[in-house]
Formats: C-alpha cells, sequence, structure tokens
C-alpha cells in the first residue's frame, strides 16, 4: 500500500496536479517541474522570426535582458530546423485563447527552450521570467519545467508623486524598469499638484517659470514649513520638458507600460493658480506652498468659462504627449468654501440647476470628462469625483478603502482598487523606531501581500468592473529616488503577485521563500530595498497566575535565524539563538536580529518588559476603549508590555473621543512612589497626547483622594511620531489607583481633522 501511494504521487507531480513553484516573482500560473537542466552558453542561439519594428524591439530588449543574467550576448537568429542547444521565441499562430495578450508559455528542457506567446508583451514577460530563473541559479541554468502564466488582472500599476518631491528624468527610466521587472503594465505618474507643476505646457509658461518652483523649506519638516518671506529666497523645483515626456513614454512603451499622466483639478492646484491665479474665484495671488497645505480650498474656479478654456488647452498638450486611453484629473479633497462664497459659482449652479457645491464638483468633472471622450480618451479619477452624480464612462480609483469602490463597481463604473489601507506605500513597513520618517500607518510586506482586490460585497457581474489595482507613492517624505527605491521595494514585489497571480494560488510561506531569490536581484541591480521584513517582533503572553511573560520572537522573512538577548545589550552570532519561547519574570529589556549568512540584516529591535505592582491586577473602565484598538484584551494596560510607534501593533488601546478612566484594584493596601502612564502621538493619524494624567487612590475603591496631577508638555502641532510616559512620583499607600488621562477634545486648528476629535492612545499604566 505504501508503495502504491508513493507511486501515485509521483504520477500525479508528473501530471503537474500537486502545486508547484518556480522561483520566479510573481508566481506563475501553472508550473510543472521536471528534472535536468538547461545551460546557456557561448553557442546558445536565440530563433526568433522579426518581420515587423516591434518584434525588433523585442528582440533588442530580450538580448539585454538575458545578457545581464548570463555575461553573455546570445545571437538572435531565424528559426531554424536545429533547435537543440538553443532557445526558440515564437508568436502563437494560431493565438491560445487561454493566455490573453500578455500571457505566455515556457518549456524548458535539457536540451532547448521553447517561449511563445501571442503578443510581443507575453514574450517580454516571458523573457523575464527567464531572467529571474537564471538569477536564482548561477546565471547560466535553467531547470527544466513547462510555465503557463498569464495575468488575473489588465491594470497592475505604481503611482508615483513627483510634485511633492523632484524626482529627476534618470530615476523615471529605473522606475519603469522596476516596473517591467514586476510584469507591472501601468505608470500612473502623478504631475500636478499644490506643491508643484511639472510638466511643460507651451501655450503657458508660466506653469514651469512660476507653478514649478517653490520656497526651498527642505531643511524643515513638511508639515510645518512656512509660506515664503520673500522672492528672492532659494527655491526648490523642477519640470519635465515636452521632449523628456515624449521620450520617457517612448521608453516605457517598449516595456509595455503605458504611463498614465494626473492633471489635478479643481483642487491641489496652487502651484498653476501661483502662476495664473485668474483662474481662481479670488483672483489672488497665493505663491507654490512649500510643504503641507490643508485644508484645500485655494482651487479652480466652477463659475469661470476661462477656467474650462485653461483646461482644455492644458489638456489638448498632455493628450498630445501621452497616447494613453485614461487620463487622470485628480478630482479628491476639494473643500469648496471658495465656491459657496463665488458669485460666478453660484450664478453657475442656478443657470445648472445644481443643488449643492457637490453637484457644481460633479458638473466640473462632467464637463472635462466630455471634452476627452470627444478626444477619444477615458476620464479616470480618484473617488471622490463619485460625490453629486457621475456618468458610468469614467473609471475610479478608490483610494478611501474599499466602499467607494463597491459603491462605483455597483453603478457600473470601472474600478482601480487603490485603498490606503494595503496600497499606500509613503506609509512604514516597519518598526517606525526603525524605519525613516514616513507619512504614517503601517503596512507590511505581508499585509500587502494579503491585499485582494475584489471586495466579497460584489457579484460576479460587478466584479468584472474591477480592473485592477495599483500602489500610491506620495512623496513628503521622499526627497530623492533613493529613499523612493527603499519604500517600494519589496512591498512591490507583493503587489506584483497580488496583481497577476491566481488568487487562488497565494501562499505567503512560498512567497517569502521566493523573496530570498528576489533579494539578491535587487542586489545584483543595486536597489535600495528596505529589509523591514527581517525586523524581528516580540509577541507576549501574560500569564496572570504567576505574573510572568511568555515572549515568542518572529519575523516575516522566510525561515531566519533570530538572535537575542535580555539584558539590553545589542544581539550578536555569538548571543542566544531563539528556539522557542522564554519567560520573563523580571523586568527586562529584550532585543533581538536576524542573521543571515554572517550578516546581520536589519537593526535591533528592542522591547520592554515591565513586572510591576499593578501586572495582571483587575482593572476597571469607566468608558470604553474603540474595538478596533482592543490591545491584549483584559489586562492590556496592566500586562507588563509597552507598546511600539505603530499603534497597531496590538499593545495600544484607543479610545475616541473619550478619556481614559482606569480603575485598578491592587489586591491589597500597597506602598508605592510612582505612577507612570505610557501614551502616543501622531499627529498624521489624529492621535494626540492628553492634555494632562490625573491619579487618585482610595482604599475601599469609591472614596477617592487626588494623589497629583500631570501635564504634557508636547504640542499636538507637533508632527514627530512619538511616545512619552506622563509620570507622577510621589509617595502613597492605597489598594485602588484611578487614573484619569484626559484626550484633546478636537484635533488642533490647521489639522485635517480640524473640529474633529481626536484619538487617545494608552499603552500600560506601570505602578513601582
Amino acid at each position: 500500500m505504501k508503495r502504491l501511494s508513493i507511486f501515485i504521487a509521483a504520477m500525479l507531480i508528473s501530471l503537474g496536479m500537486f502545486a508547484q513553484t518556480a522561483d520566479i516573482v510573481p508566481s506563475p500560473v501553472s508550473v510543472v517541474k521536471k528534472d535536468g537542466v538547461f545551460k546557456i552558453s557561448d553557442n546558445t542561439k536565440v530563433l526568433f522570426k522579426i518581420t515587423n519594428e516591434t518584434e525588433k524591439e523585442f528582440s533588442e530588449l530580450a538580448k539585454d535582458i538575458l545578457k545581464s543574467a548570463a555575461g553573455i550576448t546570445p545571437e538572435f537568429v531565424a528559426p531554424t530546423t536545429q533547435k537543440e542547444g538553443n532557445i526558440l521565441i515564437q508568436l502563437n499562430n494560431p493565438l491560445d485563447t487561454k493566455i490573453g495578450n500578455e500571457g505566455y508559455t515556457l518549456s524548458i528542457q535539457n536540451d532547448r527552450v521553447f517561449l511563445n506567446a501571442n503578443t510581443t508583451a507575453g514574450l517580454f514577460y516571458g523573457v523575464q521570467s527567464i531572467w529571474q530563473l537564471l538569477t536564482s541559479t548561477d546565471g547560466t541554468t535553467l531547470p527544466c519545467m513547462d510555465v503557463t502564466d498569464y495575468p488575473r488582472f489588465g491594470w497592475r500599476g505604481l503611482h508615483l508623486d513627483v510634485s511633492r518631491h523632484f524626482m529627476p528624468v534618470e530615476f523615471i527610466y529605473k522606475y519603469i524598469d522596476y516596473l517591467a521587472l514586476h510584469k507591472m503594465n501601468v505608470f500612473h505618474w502623478h504631475l500636478v499638484d499644490d506643491q508643484g507643476w511639472r510638466i511643460e505646457i507651451k501655450k503657458y509658461p508660466k506653469l514651469t517659470e512660476v507653478g514649478a518652483w517653490r520656497a526651498d523649506r527642505e531643511d524643515l519638516d513638511w508639515k510645518s514649513r512656512n509660506e515664503p518671506v520673500k522672492e528672492n529666497e532659494p527655491k526648490y523645483g523642477g519640470f519635465y520638458t515636452q521632449e523628456e515626456v515624449k521620450d520617457i513614454v517612448e521608453y516605457a512603451r517598449k516595456k509595455h507600460v503605458t504611463v498614465i499622466p494626473e492633471i489635478e483639478m479643481p483642487a491641489h492646484v496652487m502651484s498653476a493658480l501661483a502662476a495664473y491665479p485668474e483662474y481662481s474665484c479670488t483672483g489672488e495671488y497665493k505663491p507654490v506652498p512649500p510643504g503641507k497645505v490643508w485644508p484645500n480650498t485655494h482651487i479652480f474656479c466652477a463659475g469661470k468659462d476661462e477656467t474650462f478654456n485653461f483646461l482644455e488647452d492644458v489638456l489638448t498638450e498632455v493628450m498630445g504627449l501621452f497616447p494613453s486611453t485614461y487620463i487622470h484629473i485628480g478630482g479628491d479633497e476639494a473643500t469648496k468654501t471658495e465656491w459657496e462664497k463665488c458669485e460666478l459659482c453660484q450664478k453657475r449652479m442656478t443657470d445648472e440647476g445644481l443643488k449643492d457645491e457637490h453637484e457644481l464638483q460633479a458638473y466640473f468633472i462632467k464637463r472635462i470628462e466630455k471634452f476627452l471622450n470627444k478626444n477619444g480618451r477615458h476620464l479616470i479619477g480618484w473617488d471622490e469625483i463619485l460625490e453629486g452624480g457621475l456618468d458610468p464612462t469614467a473609471t475610479i480609483m478608490s483610494w478611501r478603502g474599499s466602499k467607494p469602490g463597491i459603491e462605483a463597481a455597483q453603478a457600473g463604473h470601472d474600478v482601480v482598487m487603490s485603498p490606503a489601507s494595503h496600497c499606500y506605500f509613503d506609509y512604514y513597513q516597519g518598526n517606525p523606531s526603525l524605519e525613516p520618517q514616513a507619512f504614517g500607518g503601517n503596512i507590511t510586506l505581508k499585509k500587502v501581500y494579503s491585499y485582494e482586490p475584489v471586495p466579497e460585497e460584489l457579484s460576479a457581474d460587478e466584479a468584472k468592473h474591477i480592473i485592477g489595482a495599483q500602489a500610491n507613492i506620495w512623496t513628503e517624505y521622499m526627497p530623492n529616488g533613493r529613499h523612493v527605491e527603499y519604500m517600494i521595494m519589496p512591498r512591490m514585489s507583493a503587489l506584483s503577485e497580488v496583481l497577476w497571480s491566481p488568487k487562488d494560488a497565494k501562499d505567503w510561506g512560498d512567497f517569502s521563500k521566493r523573496m530570498e531569490s528576489q533579494y539578491k536581484r535587487f542586489d545584483k541591480l543595486g536597489v535600495n530595498y528596505a529589509t523591514s521584513a527581517f525586523q524581528v517582533t516580540a509577541k507576549p503572553e501574560l500569564n496572570p497566575e504567576n505574573k510572568t511573560i511568555k515572549v515568542s520572537l518572529s519575523t516575516e522573512a522566510w525561515n531566519p535565524d533570530i538572535y537575542y538577548t535580555t539584558d539590553g545589550s545589542e544581539p550578536t552570532a555569538q548571543s542566544k539563538k531563539y528556539t522557542e519561547p522564554f519567560i520573563i519574570c523580571k523586568s527586562q529589556s529584550v532585543k533581538a536580529v536576524v542573521i543571515k549568512d554572517g550578516k546581520q540584516k536589519s537593526q535591533s529591535l528592542g522591547t520592554d518588559f515591565f513586572i510591576h505592582k499593578a501586572v495582571a491586577c483587575k482593572v476597571d473602565q469607566k468608558y470604553p476603549n474603540s474595538k478596533s484598538y482592543e490591545s491584549t484584551g483584559e489586562y492590556a494596560l496592566v500586562n507588563g508590555i509597552k507598546g511600539s510607534k505603530d499603534h497597531h501593533d496590538g499593545n495600544w488601546k484607543g479610545f475616541n473621543g473619550k478619556d481614559l478612566v482606569a480603575t485598578i484594584d491592587l489586591g491589597e493596601s500597597q506602598s508605592f512612589s510612582k505612577v507612570s502612564t505610557g501614551v502616543l502621538q501622531n499627529n498624521g493619524a489624529w492621535i494626540f497626547y492628553p492634555t494632562h494624567v490625573t491619579v487618585e487612590v482610595s482604599e475601599d475603591g469609591e472614596n477617592f483622594k487626588k494623589l497629583g496631577t500631570v501635564k504634557n508638555k508636547v504640542s499636538a502641532n507637533d508632527g514627530d511620531l512619538q511616545i512619552q510616559d506622563l509620570v507622577l512620583n510621589k509617595k502613597a499607600k492605597a489598594r485602588y489607583v484611578r487614573v484619569t488621562a484626559a484626550h484633546l477634545t478636537s484635533c488642533p486648528k490647521n489639522h485635517a481633522g480640524a473640529g474633529y476629535p481626536g484619538w487617545l492612545f494608552v499603552d500600560e499604566i506601570i505602578i513601582e
């Protein structure tokens, strides 16, 4: 029976009925591995029939790709009967309907290789897979296998904001190369925003003469940069000439990447209005802002026909540079207070029978859409363009979660999913204490990989409107291309697999294993990628019975060797190797790292554990915390575990519009001299320090007397991501200790959440 089972298993493997993967990212649809290898040598030729310019372009790219892996420049020749020892590449005739326009089939045999596709795009992606297989070996060896591969989604995109920080032309080419490497096919180029107009428009030269430059405030935090104080001070900026844009678009086309420009409207246009203030409602000149703008009130006037004439002129030149079907017009975050006061805007609303300013924005978008449609283009915009109604021909880019995308798909709109929860690569990707400054949030490699673009709420027909997804890269905190690389790599690899590979084939363990080879490819290409996936996380588990903490260490990396210390010293390869969870029974600082091939893969991550008088004591809360930020449950505030700067790390209790009022029962009257309350501030996430913390004590749990108050001295406008302990040093003896942390009643002025209640986050109350 055992022999029969082995025989059946072998048969199933040979038939490809067990899931197999190749060392390729994104993972192919189907892989059947075989024995043996194919070796590329100086005598290996590529047999490919070139009949037109497109096929010639492909052959030149394929030659360069293969050379970069094998170090050998293969000769491309017309197909012959001699196939042994060679690579045969050919277009299908008749077409293979299963693999579509971007798919390919690859058969690697001991003595030859076959690569087939319906188009040169498919052939190009097949050669990318060959390159990855070669770079996983010695550069000349291909493991034998049969591969069938094609993408799940037609829109596989990456966005880049070049307004907040200008990126040189050389980096844009490199960015397109990264897309092609990952079989992604859309480059969403965010060319216009408040902080800079980045594309030459010949009819309106001041857009770049004025709008492309701002006061140089690069030495200050993005959120605290003031407007210029004098006209002749140093400027920061740059723009792309029309010739540069044409060359970039052509370069991308050859690599089967479509460049989609974004020309923002009606908001995020202060750079345009600095050049041409007459197209605003007030006509007031305001300089190009050097940093954060909120709210976005200085916007295009919807009541002036001159505004639309200007925009149509701009879009006409843009369409002359970009052959893409889609033109992105932004449409997000328009605060309409100027429209409310503008006589021309109000007259437009009356003349058009519009009931409010939301419908006026819809009128604005529809008018632009008609112009684009008349010129054979389709409008795409951020999900705010749904407000006030929209024609079904418009495509929606859903960034405020999945809900707008669901509504858009149900209304018949095509949708590109790009939720901030999984696809904003300007967010942290590891522990913030070990990462360069980012906008906020935390989206790890594993979280990106977990993303599913098609919401369960959609029917099969509605789901067809989800045409793909993309990641967005906003560059407030990315001053150069090296920093952008760090933020997109390796998360781009995870997203590419989400968008290319079959949903049911996703396997985090297999992906993380294949990333070992992907990191080596990044090294070969000189990519400045993040090693955040190697950061070690300590997962604690409190034992209330004996007041000890069991600590488990983990990382997102494949099969890591973790070394740790418990005395606060830096771990090395000579430190204790982690093999199983260990017990903490006194206050200690644990630090851990991954060491691979003798090299430390990331900075050590330290976690402090505190065994104090209140550990595992009963806590009563007057007000419940948010269910989204429950921390570790019953003993969350007295479990000996401090939170990190990542408010999603599971160690914080979050309160929205409520104070923390927590009464701790120490079980019996005890003496102590210090009460410490750990709190977090993340201005970008609307999390603020409490205004003060008050400590009260009682012997019976009913009659309390005030022990003291500690005031917070850090401004709510301080944009740094930070943690502090508000400490009351005062000797006392009591059984019950009540701690009240008073929340900030509303977000500060000039904050995105001004007028709304802020969040209060508390991790641990330590009594010593």
